[in-house]
């Protein structure tokens, strides 16, 4: 009777030990599945950055497209397409930081043909919207204006108007922070630039 209780008690340390070795096995895949999704998420958004289109496209209001963004959105007409099927040339893409559960904020994106649109999308709907990343802690842009002729160095800003700065930046930083306990990642795609 002892002997039974004894490897009854062994099972139940056996089979527990191998419940908690499986549930964090599950939890280790979904964060490695988690951060493959935003890797894949952040090399998509860096290339159709570094892919923006620097010469001066107009509507048909003869408004001229250019790049323009802050700390939470950005926009500007990039060569490739994030959307499938969208293959028809140059797109209009907007990305925005918004809102998300809990205080976290998203990144969200949109991605219309320039043959198709009319005007510059200031007010979109946010069923227009993909959602990239659904719950980070921070997500920001910054812009890397050049040097001029009154500063020697390159400096990063918070904004990129194109009625005050002249062309396009020569880089634009993804700030990326998943939670409050990690360190920031910085993505920053670099945009070559014949007309700058």
């Amino acid at each position: 009777m002892i002997s039974l209780t004894i490897v009854g008690l062994i099972l139940v340390i056996v089979f527990g030990s191998l419940r908690i070795g499986v549930r964090a096995w599950e939890k280790g895949e979904k964060d490695v599945e988690m951060r493959q999704r935003e890797r894949i998420v952040l090399d998509l958004v860096k290339r159709q950055i570094a892919s923006i289109f620097v010469r001066v496209v107009k509507d048909k209001d003869e408004q001229p497209f250019f790049l323009k963004g802050d700390g939470g959105s950005m926009e500007f007409i990039s060569r490739i397409p994030m959307v499938p099927g969208n293959r028809a040339g140059l797109v209009y893409v907007k990305y925005v930081v918004g809102a998300g559960d809990g205080g976290k904020k998203r990144l969200m994106f949109s991605e219309k043909n320039t043959y198709i649109i009319e005007k510059v999308m200031e007010d979109q709907a946010e069923d227009e919207f993909f959602e990239l990343i659904p719950g980070a802690e921070n997500i920001e842009f910054e812009y890397l204006r050049g040097p001029s002729e009154d500063e020697e160095e390159s400096v990063w800003q918070e904004t990129w108007d194109p009625d005050s700065d002249k062309g396009v930046p020569v880089a634009v930083k993804i700030i990326f922070q998943d939670s409050k306990d990690e360190d920031p990642i910085h993505v920053i795609a670099p945009i070559k630039s014949d007309a700058s």
